[in-house]
């Protein structure tokens, strides 16, 4: 089943969009209120003026967002816990259009190497970057255990999206109750084990119209099994992840109630990796969800969806498991999407110093090529460690760009500093990316502690716009600068497969030029996407084609432009014309 890509025309019939309103009433009303040399260290002088030519300006001030992500380095112990971070989940929690923003907290270590969580944080969306806390409202501000990651989805298909977040210690998993309230879900979820969770991802591997979740951990680490390791000026440094045993990833089934139960040996994932990032899409366009996870300094992992509910391991058949070389890399971020617009889902990594960022396109038949060379990206982040990440259209030119969030895991840096720039690549079209850091604006010119970052178009606007979390540092919000002039933005919902459609495919077709959207869930490092498609095109209305995971192909007639449409699934009206 499935729906493969298809060059031909669109089919006809008929759509039906469901466009909200600007801002509804009612719940609204409720929120009134390892040994490497040491490089010196940049320190960021006072920030510079926003150019005309940026692409993003810092707003973050303006926003009203105040949070920063705690690693507890304070402690001085110097554990490999604290250099992972924390990330940011991007969606719409009160179902107004507007989306809205949670940070996770991280923790504390003290001088007795006890380690606990500080509290999170959730902010509502208001109006056009205008950020209001709701942490306590939403009932979400208890700290729980030493968190990194949120990532959200509707896993009781209410119409309110849920989330769960992760951490060194045991998960949280939050229920909206559709009030404007959560209630944590966590005793009796069956998800509840203790661990060091990392990244998750969600997708309905059985095709029973519910969402499950593949659960990616990194070690088997404790404050009591911690070494110490030292860099060549015999000072005191993190210890990279190859002194530890590698932790396993986990699957679980949603069971409709609630309640999860884990399914990780009869889908046969593998054990090991020391995962911290997983997409879930459908990568091989098969109508089947497929996972794939960036491990640190081991094989990364494809697991392509099977018709038997299971998940086949194919990262090194496919040619995404290790470099151009055949060896591992220290992956840390990743992402999913047609880069050079073939109909094909590609994928992007991004990886330690030294190590090349790898793109790997999708040449369909489940085989892949690496392409970082080719593209134009070799050596560009060699002097970078990346973590945040995201394949989306910035400037609204209709290709997709590549964002990266760059940090390093050393205090005392590795060969290049702790704190560095980011970096952005703009696609021109010929199948290559060229740097535009430089042009990116006043944020990319500074030395940040990156980690997380989540993407979304806040505004309403049409621009894809950034939010990154850094370590023991203030979060930034960026407000892209040159919004799409024209543009669609989907809601993508499903009735008979899970709500959150994860997996299933959007086409868009004008003036000759096809594009597509994979619908997906994870992507980034510790962070959770908008998960609206927002596409840029001319000014006629558009027809969309979406490929639903359960073999359904609908047509969505005239979906109009600059606002947010709700393409539900089985909504479309079919012409009567042959």
């Amino acid at each position: 089943m499935g729906c493969r890509h298809d060059p031909s025309e669109i089919p006809p019939g008929e759509i039906i969009s469901s466009p909200q309103p600007h801002r509804p009433t009612g719940l609204a009303r409720s929120f009134q209120s390892s040994s490497r040399l040491v490089a010196p260290e940049t320190v960021n002088p006072s920030p510079p003026e926003t150019e005309q030519s940026d692409w993003f300006e810092d707003v973050t001030a303006a926003s009203r967002i105040s949070f920063t992500y705690r690693n507890g380095e304070e402690g001085g112990h110097l554990f490999i816990l604290e250099s992972l971070g924390g990330g940011a989940a991007a969606f719409d929690f009160d179902r107004d259009d507007f989306t809205d923003i949670f940070f996770t907290g991280g923790g504390t270590i003290d001088s007795n190497a006890t380690i606990a969580g500080l509290p999170s944080a959730l902010f509502r969306n208001v109006s056009e970057f205008h950020f209001d806390e709701v942490s306590a409202q939403a009932r979400v501000l208890s700290g729980g255990d030493y968190s990194h990651g949120c990532f959200a989805a509707d896993f009781d298909c209410d119409g309110f999206p849920d989330f769960i977040v992760t951490a060194y210690g045991r998960c949280r998993l939050f229920k909206n109750l559709g009030d404007g309230t959560f209630i944590d879900m966590t005793a009796g979820s069956g998800i509840n084990q203790m661990g060091w969770w990392t990244a998750a991802a969600w997708g309905d591997i059985n095709r029973d119209g519910l969402p499950d979740l593949y659960l990616a951990s990194y070690l088997q680490w404790s404050p009591a099994s911690d070494q110490k390791c030292w860099n060549p000026l015999k000072q005191r440094e993190v210890c990279g992840p190859n002194r530890f045993p590698a932790a396993d990833d986990r699957v679980y089934r949603n069971l409709g109630d609630g309640s999860f139960e884990d399914i990780t040996e009869s889908v046969q994932v593998q054990p090991g990796g020391n995962g911290l990032a997983v997409v879930a899409a459908d990568i091989n366009r098969d109508g089947l969800v497929d996972f794939y996870v960036a491990n640190d300094e081991t094989d990364n992992f494809l697991y392509l969806g099977r018709s038997d509910g299971t998940l086949q391991e194919m990262g090194h058949a496919v040619g995404v498991a290790v470099n151009q070389y055949g060896t591992h890399e220290g992956s840390m971020g990743v992402e999913a999407g047609d880069y050079d617009q073939d109909g094909r889902c590609d994928l992007w990594v991004t990886n330690f110093e030294l190590e090349d960022n790898a793109l790997y396109r999708n040449l369909g038949d489940e085989i892949f090529l690496q392409t970082t060379n080719t593209a134009g990206l070799a050596g560009r982040s060699r002097l970078q460690v990346g973590f945040g990440t995201a394949l989306e259209d910035f400037n609204g030119d209709g290709r997709l760009d590549l964002l990266v969030i760059n940090g390093h895991v050393f205090y005392g840096g590795g060969q290049l500093p702790y704190r560095q720039k980011p970096q952005l690549f703009q696609n021109t079209a010929d199948g290559r990316f060229k740097e535009v850091s430089r042009s990116a604006g006043t944020y990319f010119r500074e030395n940040h502690p990156g980690r997380g970052a989540t993407v979304g178009d806040f505004d309403n606007d049409g621009g894809i716009d950034v939010v990154v979390v850094h370590q023991n540092e203030p979060v930034s919000v960026l407000r892209n600068r040159f919004p799409h002039q024209r543009f669609i933005s989907l809601d993508i919902i499903g009735t008979r497969v899970d709500r959150d459609a994860i997996g299933t495919t959007v086409t868009v077709r004008q003036e000759g030029d096809e594009r597509v959207a994979f619908v997906r869930s994870g992507a980034g490092y510790l962070s959770h996407f908008d998960r609206r498609v927002v596409m840029a095109v001319t000014d006629a209305p558009f027809d969309v084609k979406v490929c639903w995971t359960d073999g359904m192909t609908e047509i969505f007639r005239a979906v109009p432009t600059g606002r947010t449409s709700h393409l539900i699934q089985g909504q479309s009206q079919t012409d009567a014309a042959p």
